[in-house]
């Protein structure tokens, strides 16, 4: 399996990428089993720290989650939207800055699941487990440790996969198992003629589709999931219907506009395109926590969008707003290679914009 492919194909143009997984924490189990769960208010509460979570209000949702404590104390379910809504906000963010808290409530949400599972609710315990694992594997896949990322998401889709085994109405876990199972024949597709090597590509599609239709918390993840996948397999137009419908229901929200954008692009609507990133990028540029690395994207996709409407002058100015930015060490590696492209395409278009303004220089 080719790690970095994945993981370059799963990292949003941008800003989104394995968020789609990592935010599946919140997509939490289908039809709660356990007795704590019975309790209407408790799923409510699950409900507002999906809901606030998508809406990008991090600091509410940690606090709406905070409140379950006293509902359902012990309960993995508490540590592990916690969990959910601090990566979620590092990966809305593109930085680490809460991976101290991750990981201590990391930890709780591992040993309460542990606990879960021997006390005889083994589907739901192997389902915590399963998304525990699958957030340790997008942590070392950011960091660039493809190998251990594998094999951490290999144990999650065994724990994903176990829970279904014992219990196939969880059907929010169909949302990590179908995602996994598409990009991996994605990373194999070269070699997926081979009668031991399954194209399980439509498969995968098919399952986040269930996810998003008939999971109880993570119907809007899975729609979010399955627009990025859509891009990638060529159906851009449904990613935007799909992207659309999301932004009805949560106006404003990044995860949707970051899919419409990119629906927009690949289906060669610059304009559109142009349009979206730049309502993402106002978005982010307005926020104090902000490392530039979604905005440098954008003003590379903005650049790419004016070459094709043949406003070069426009697409210079992104390019030179990319190239102005301030970015940290980390940030300088993670985008070394579009800060090069930047470079590149400043001295295509200055030439462009030279011939055009004095076209008989050209001829010379």
């Amino acid at each position: 399996m080719d790690c970095a492919y994945i993981s370059r194909k799963m990292e949003r143009v941008s800003a989104s990428q394995v968020f789609l997984l990592g935010i599946a924490v919140l997509a939490l189990e289908a039809q709660a089993r356990t007795a704590a769960f019975a309790d209407s208010s408790a799923r409510a509460v699950i409900q507002q720290v999906v809901e606030q979570t998508f809406r990008l209000e991090y600091d509410q949702a940690l606090s709406s989650a905070a409140s379950l404590d006293s509902l359902l104390p012990g309960h993995p379910v508490v540590p592990l939207l916690k969990v959910g809504v601090l990566y979620c906000r590092m990966l809305d963010f593109e930085d680490m800055l809460d991976l101290k808290e991750f990981d201590a409530h990391y930890a709780v949400a591992w040993q309460e699941s542990e606990e879960l599972k021997k006390s005889g609710e083994i589907a739901e315990g192997e389902l915590y487990l399963g998304v525990l694992l699958g957030f340790k594997a997008l942590l070392h896949q950011r960091l660039g440790q493809w190998w251990p990322a594998v094999k951490q998401g290999m144990r999650a889709i065994g724990h994903l996969n176990s829970c279904l085994e014992k219990d196939p109405g969880y059907a929010d876990a169909y949302l990590g198992v179908g995602t996994y199972k598409y990009w991996r024949s994605r990373a194999t597709d070269f070699i997926n003629w081979l009668p031991f090597i399954p194209d399980e590509k439509q498969e995968g599609i098919a399952m986040v589709r269930r996810a998003m239709n008939e999971g109880l918390f993570g119907r809007e993840i899975s729609r979010s999931t399955l627009a990025w996948i859509l891009i990638d397999a060529g159906r851009p137009s449904e990613a935007v219907t799909l992207s659309l419908e999301g932004l009805k229901f949560y106006p404003g929200s990044r995860f949707y506009l970051w899919t419409l954008a990119d629906g927009y692009l690949h289906t060669g609507q610059w304009r559109k395109a142009a349009a979206t990133f730049q309502k993402l990028y106002d978005l982010i540029h307005a926020e104090q926590r902000n490392n530039h690395y979604n905005e440098l994207g954008i003003c590379k996709q903005m650049a790419r969008c004016y070459q094709n409407i043949r406003e070069p002058k426009l697409a210079l100015e992104w390019v030179e707003r990319g190239l102005a930015l301030t970015l940290d060490d980390e940030v300088k590696e993670r985008r070394k290679k579009d800060v090069e492209r930047l470079i590149s395409l400043k001295a295509s278009l200055e030439k462009q914009l030279a011939e055009t303004e004095n076209p008989s220089s050209s001829k010379k």
